[in-house]
């Protein structure tokens, strides 16, 4: 029954965010939150009971390059631990994604989903203006 719940969220998400549902969303709903791009996937027979997640943080810097990398390893420590979001690169696009893994709920999974998707695309527009680098 998970694969109900996760079309049941993502058909809440599309509510919430006055998103025009497609049937290929069920697949891979591709949703923007605050100006923010976010996958969400079924976690599928692995892991039935769960959502992955990708939210894109954008495009590396060509400047400063190693210094922001170092400081996304330094980001990704504080993280760590079970069920954490990871930092991920996608080399064809030269970007940066936060990646996670979440369990799907019968009760207010949309309404908490959307508080995490909103609080990843805080972090995301946060990385855009400074790399987490703090020089403004």
């Amino acid at each position: 029954m998970s694969i109900h719940r996760y079309h049941a969220l993502i058909d809440h998400l599309c509510e919430q965010l006055s998103i025009e549902f497609k049937p290929a969303m069920y697949q891979a709903a591709q949703i923007n939150v605050d100006g923010v791009d976010f996958t969400l996937f079924h976690a599928g027979l692995m892991l039935p009971e769960s959502v992955q997640m990708h939210c894109d943080f954008g495009a590396l810097p060509g400047a400063a390059r190693e210094a922001v990398l170092l400081r996304l390893l330094e980001t990704q420590t504080h993280l760590f631990g079970v069920c954490a979001p990871v930092f991920s690169y996608d080399r064809t696009r030269d970007s940066v994604a936060l990646m996670c893994r979440f369990p799907l709920h019968d009760e207010d999974g949309a309404v908490s989903t959307l508080e995490l998707l909103r609080f990843f695309s805080g972090l995301a527009k946060r990385w855009r203006q400074d790399r987490f680098t703090f020089v403004q």
